[in-house]
């Protein structure tokens, strides 16, 4: 194992670029996002997602645990830099958290050419596209990405604020972060005329929509699904280039269904639409 003890001149460099990656300016600037915890490693590994630096506690070699013991080991076997830090300062940047006493930072996706990566899809008629327009929840944003992965989905394209490299967005994903293609883009201006060109036939998901889900009518084509701001909802200049707006149906003492369920049960329907009744 390639370990560095905590006073080595390179030690407090990467602690402090890890804790730029906890916020969106040093993960712009540095190009990095942050991992946390023995999932997201093990994932990051599975996929051979790039790393720069792995940080462990300087206690580690004691753990008994084998989850850590095969993580590192699989780490050595990979020639993975690994920088080993004070417990007190894991514990400072895990802010009590008990996922396991490992970091990591790993390198931002580069967005490639967008008509490039739509040729390189494969979009057939069961084909799914998730669209997150401006939401501002890390969480939900996580949580999305692993609902993404659970349903098939092809890609994810976060617009605008959407940030799925956020340090609560990477944790929540539970590694999906690491399965399913994700693109961030500054609008959603340049996807709309490759939705076109793909025959792609979009969605959007808001509360008011006339169109409750069991009764939209989906075409046999690739789907876009459209999910905006947890708050605010599309935004106006989405819903206008939108194909179809549905809406969940629900109980009449409630006027909302959280952001993840609502966007699996829709993902669900358009691959599964309900099945005549047989009379």
């Amino acid at each position: 194992m390639v370990a560095l003890p905590p006073t080595e001149s390179l030690a407090p460099r990467i602690i402090s670029d890890y804790e730029r990656a906890l916020h969106s300016d040093g993960r712009r600037q540095l190009g990095l996002f942050a991992l946390e915890g023995f999932r997201l490693l093990e994932r990051a590994l599975a996929t051979s997602a790039p790393m720069t630096h792995v940080l462990i506690s300087d206690q580690a070699h004691h753990d008994p645990s084998s989850r850590l013991q095969a993580l590192l080991q699989n780490l050595q076997q990979k020639n993975q830099a690994i920088l080993t830090i004070p417990q007190s300062t894991m514990e400072r940047l895990t802010e009590g958290r008990t996922l396991g006493s490992i970091l990591a930072l790993a390198k931002v996706p580069t967005t490639p050419d967008l008509p490039q990566f739509f040729s390189q899809l494969s979009l057939g008629p069961q084909s799914k596209i998730l669209v997150l327009d401006e939401m501002m929840d890390p969480g939900n944003v996580g949580a999305l990405l692993r609902t993404s992965q659970a349903m098939g989905v092809s890609a994810v394209f976060a617009i605008g604020g959407t940030d799925p490299y956020h340090p609560r967005a990477a944790r929540t994903s539970m590694g999906s972060i690491f399965r399913v293609p994700i693109l961030r883009l500054p609008t959603v201006d340049p996807l709309l005329p490759l939705f076109n060109l793909n025959n792609i036939f979009t969605i959007g998901a808001t509360p008011e929509a006339q169109t409750l889900l069991p009764f939209a009518k989906l075409p046999n084509q690739p789907l876009a699904l459209f999910v905006g701001n947890e708050g605010k909802g599309l935004s106006s200049s989405v819903r206008k280039v939108i194909n179809l707006l549905v809406a969940v149906p629900m109980s009449n003492s409630i006027d909302s269904l959280s952001i993840n369920a609502a966007t699996a049960v829709i993902l669900y329907a358009m691959t599964h639409p309900p099945k005549p009744v047989k009379s």
